[in-house]
């Protein structure tokens, strides 16, 4: 029970410090801002983080990992191979629309790799993965011809380029099916579909 209520306000402190984060930057959050959004004591801050440094970092890699486990996850390709990746892209979509807090602070890091060198080479070591995961479904497309030849690399980079910026710019609740629906569907045509 109290590992249980430990963990549950380590992640309001850490939900906190990513919404503290996202909006002030690095340079003008302060843990006590954070402890205040968390409801917790500053001192408590440091039970579960050593510094800010630390703070920050774990929340950019935490969430991280849950956007890995979602874009990450992508079938074998089958025999329709444009119909998974229709299928991929709404589960995707579906899933950042929700990020809205959280694309703000990928942002804020890739925005400036000088400054944040570490955690820039994790989310660009998260773009080659997405590459790697994506790239048999292409391939298997435009094998069957069903997709143009365009190099799967400048198509996963273009994705991801497009769904984080559709998240970064269409400010509107997540719940705007019919925009979130449009999205998805300019999003596939990125990745060369044959008009038959």
């Amino acid at each position: 029970m109290a590992i249980q209520k430990s963990a549950k306000k380590r992640e309001r402190i850490l939900q906190a410090a990513i919404q503290t984060f996202s909006v002030n930057g690095y340079s003008n959050t302060t843990i006590k801002g954070v402890a205040e959004k968390a409801g917790v004591s500053f001192g408590t801050v440091f039970t579960y983080f050593e510094n800010k440094e630390n703070l920050f970092k774990a929340s950019v890699l935490e969430p991280l990992e849950e956007v890995k486990a979602v874009m990450l996850t992508v079938p074998e390709p089958s025999d329709d191979p444009t119909k998974q990746i229709q299928e991929v892209i709404a589960k995707q979509f579906r899933f950042f629309a929700q990020q809205t807090t959280y694309a703000r602070m990928l942002q804020y890091v890739i925005g400036q790799p000088e400054r944040f060198q570490e955690l820039f080479i994790e989310l660009d070591q998260f773009s080659i993965q997405l590459r790697e995961a994506l790239r048999p479904l292409i391939v298997k497309g435009q094998e069957q011809g069903v997709l143009m030849e365009i190099e799967p690399n400048d198509i996963s980079d273009s994705y991801l380029a497009f769904i984080n910026g559709a998240r970064l710019t269409f400010t509107d609740s997540a719940d705007n099916e019919k925009a979130w629906d449009m999205f998805m569907r300019q999003a596939y045509l990125l990745f060369g579909p044959k008009l038959i």
